[in-house]
């Protein structure tokens, strides 16, 4: 077995994110649009709106770690952006 490099940690952690996520998407469609009940908190898109934040912080910072070139720097800003306009609906309240 392969040592474990922090690149491969930083891969998988975001991956994670993603996955959860995504789940969080379905599961905010299903109970918005009443078509499955699955739980109170996602009601509102507040859960889906954290968990693309947080998937976008962290895959910006993998961008930036990992990227080369402009396209580091354009991908990063890209993930900040849209962490930063997610921050600032949560923060207004907007559902």
């Amino acid at each position: 077995m392969g040592e474990l490099k922090s690149k491969d940690i930083v891969t998988a952690i975001c991956m994670t994110a993603a996955m959860i996520t995504s789940v969080i998407i379905i599961c905010t469609f299903l109970t918005t649009y009443q078509f499955f009940y699955v739980g109170q908190i996602f009601n509102s898109y507040y859960m889906l709106q954290m968990g693309v934040c947080i998937t976008m912080i962290l895959w910006g910072i993998r961008f930036l770690l990992y990227h080369k070139g402009k396209e580091r720097y354009i991908y990063f800003l890209i993930c900040i952006t849209i962490s930063v306009s997610l921050i600032f609906f949560i923060i207004n309240l907007v559902n």
